[in-house]
């Protein structure tokens, strides 16, 4: 005797359709997004000229290198959100002293459009 099939298996039910997936540098934008942040911090907390201040802008124009490469100028815009939301009172700051290290990455906004 053959018992009727009482139970449905999951991979028998019919699939809704899917949830769109986030961006893949979303995830890769977080690490990038924390550093970006410390070397920020320092720069802010720092001398304003010297040899420290230009490792720290390079450091700064690398971030904005590894973000370009993960997404592009979408992906730089949002580690530079993350940084300047990070501090609400030196958003403006931390945008200039950003924006100022990433002069010239390819994808990176020109001068002319600058907050």
């Amino acid at each position: 005797m053959i018992r009727p099939r009482t139970t449905v298996l999951s991979h028998a039910a019919p699939l809704g359709p899917a949830a769109p997936s986030a961006p893949p540098w979303q995830e890769a934008i977080v690490p990038i997004a924390e550093a970006l942040l410390s070397l920020v911090a320092a720069v802010e907390s720092g001398p304003t000229a010297g040899p420290a201040v230009k490792a720290f802008q390079a450091a700064i124009r690398r971030k904005g290198e590894e973000a370009s490469a993960a997404g592009g100028r979408e992906a730089m815009e949002a580690a530079l959100r993350r940084v300047a939301d990070a501090a609400g009172d030196r958003a403006a700051r931390r945008d200039r002293i950003i924006d100022t290290a990433w002069a010239g990455l390819p994808g990176w906004r020109p001068d002319e459009s600058r907050p």
